[in-house]
């Protein structure tokens, strides 16, 4: 009996951003604020509007799809279901590259952004980052990864502080925290 060899379609193309040659086809883009304020929707609609941009005007890409969470933090990555999705498609062969804006709007944890990096690394997909202009598939993008997810991390638990002190400083002031009010009372 004949051993037959199945391929699959969408083969590699070459395309090169930013002096790195990226050797994929189909790419998707992930987008994510952390907050519903008027200042990060605004951002959010712009996220998607220029990846989606961005895809369909390079002519070696073929668009795989727009992922975005809306006013989810970054720091959990259970609830962010368009993530979830996004991981589980490319899990299943579905997506070659993965551009997003930066290593905080990916995960703002390092454990989560290495966990995730490396089983996209294993599918052979790379997970792209502009501002830090780095590919999870060549040589020195993992070391550069892991240096600059720390420092998202970081800054995380840096917002966290600040924001504590911040409320606790209100209340030692005597301010109300948190309170807008009952009907029909007033606060001295």
């Amino acid at each position: 009996m004949k051993k037959v060899e199945v391929i699959k379609g969408g083969g590699l193309l070459s395309a090169c951003r930013n002096g790195i040659e990226i050797n994929l086809k189909r790419v998707a883009a992930y987008c994510r604020v952390s907050t519903d304020s008027e200042d990060q929707l605004q951002s959010y609609h712009s996220q998607v509007k220029y990846y989606t941009g961005l895809i369909n005007e390079n002519s070696d890409w073929t668009m795989a799809g727009i992922y975005a969470d809306e006013a989810i933090t970054g720091t959990q990555v259970d609830k962010r279901l368009d993530f979830q999705r996004l991981i589980n498609d490319c899990m299943n062969g579905d997506i070659d590259m993965v551009i997003t804006k930066s290593i905080s709007r990916f995960a703002r944890n390092t454990l989560d952004t290495l966990k995730y990096v490396r089983r996209l690394k294993e599918m052979n997909v790379a997970v792209f980052f502009e501002e830090e202009n780095i590919n999870t598939l060549t040589m020195d993008g993992e070391l550069l990864l892991v240096i600059l997810s720390s420092v998202a991390q970081q800054e995380v638990e840096n917002i966290s502080a600040n924001v504590k002190k911040g409320l606790q400083m209100k209340m030692n002031r005597g301010e109300l925290v948190g309170f807008h009010g009952c009907l029909g009372y007033d606060y001295d």
